[in-house]
């Protein structure tokens, strides 16, 4: 009789802990406010994440705002109008290069994936002076990235007009309507392109550049203040790339949803693009900063007196690889892990 007590109470107490593990049902969630940047494959982990909701489970209630273009994105978390930022790190490293706290704590995709499309009669890169490229904002990472593009093609910004048109619709619009000559899209947007009838004229993942062309951004006074919270968003985060990698019915649903096309090969190419694409372990890389300084450099001699190591905060990625985190999640979604591109 003894002994029976003694495993009720066992078991009881096994359940409780359980239980205390999750969050209780009803139980008040802390709410955070998070930007994407574009409609792309790259932010998939993050909707995902919110659409499976991995964050609830973390107890966490992320309200997702989409902010296209790097600047605004800055502003709006310089602001505080969000807490975390899920974009390219270029526009985030210029506000460290000024003298803001911001910060890159996680990178799943350190390769450009951007193309230059452009209307059908120009045919080579010399085709393009004289004419009007739309890129999403001046100082994005489509402004850079173009910029460095055309020199590494023999080109420079000022034999065209570089024009600031807003989102992926405005640019595409311009073409449609000959406002523009060419536009900067990333990932399979120039699928979406092609069909329209554009042609594609740089591929950008092609050229020798390495740029973290998704990140999660914070500022560090944020992040000092907030780890444990900044810790069960990654946690969150990262557990929608595993989903992503290995639901692809669940994923394609909601790919479907944050991009608005019904279009399946436009889909299965989101898809197949960013499963392989994407890294399971998304630790931030100071080389990858030292490059994306460089590219900086062109146009701001101050870039090179900037300390990249102060723009990576990468303890909290660090503390989830000693806990054995991605060993876990590996196990849970039978993942072969990759680390880095």
């Amino acid at each position: 009789m003894q002994r029976d007590r003694i495993i009720v109470v066992i078991l009881v107490t096994v359940s409780v802990l359980g239980v205390l593990q999750m969050p209780l049902e009803g139980a008040s969630l802390e709410k955070i406010d998070v930007s994407y940047g574009a409609i792309s494959g790259s932010m998939a982990p993050i909707w995902v994440a919110k659409e499976a909701r991995i964050f609830k489970k973390q107890g966490l209630e992320p309200n997702l705002v989409y902010i296209p273009g790097g600047p605004r994105s800055v502003m709006a978390l310089l602001g505080g109008s969000v807490q975390f930022v899920n974009h390219s790190a270029m526009p985030s490293l210029e506000a460290y290069q000024r003298g803001a706290d911001t910060v890159l704590i996680a990178s799943p995709m350190n390769r450009l994936d951007h193309s230059l499309v452009v209307q059908p009669h120009i045919t080579k890169v010399e085709d393009l002076r004289g004419k009007i490229v739309g890129i999403s904002s001046l100082g994005s990472l489509t402004d850079v990235v173009l910029r460095e593009g055309l020199r590494l093609n023999g080109l420079s910004e000022r034999d065209m007009t570089i024009l600031p048109v807003g989102d992926l619709s405005a640019r595409l619009g311009g073409l449609r309507t000959g406002r523009i000559h060419g536009a900067m899209v990333a990932g399979v947007q120039d699928l979406a392109a092609t069909k329209m009838g554009f042609r594609q004229l740089i591929d950008f993942s092609k050229l020798p550049i390495e740029v973290s062309g998704s990140s999660i951004l914070s500022r560090r006074s944020y992040v000092f203040k907030n780890q444990d919270t900044t810790l069960r968003f990654l946690k969150a985060w990262i557990e929608g790339i595993y989903i992503f990698k290995t639901n692809p019915e669940f994923s394609l649903a909601t790919i479907r949803r944050f991009v608005g096309t019904q279009d399946s090969q436009v889909l299965e190419s989101i898809y197949a693009r960013y499963r392989d694409k994407l890294l399971e372990r998304p630790l931030p890389s100071v080389g990858v900063v030292k490059s994306m300084l460089d590219l900086l450099s062109r146009s701001s001699s101050e870039a090179h007196e900037v300390n990249p190591d102060g723009f990576v905060e990468g303890r909290l990625m660090n503390e989830l690889e000693r806990s054995g985190f991605f060993e876990e999640m590996s196990r849970q979604y039978r993942v072969a892990q990759k680390r880095r591109d």
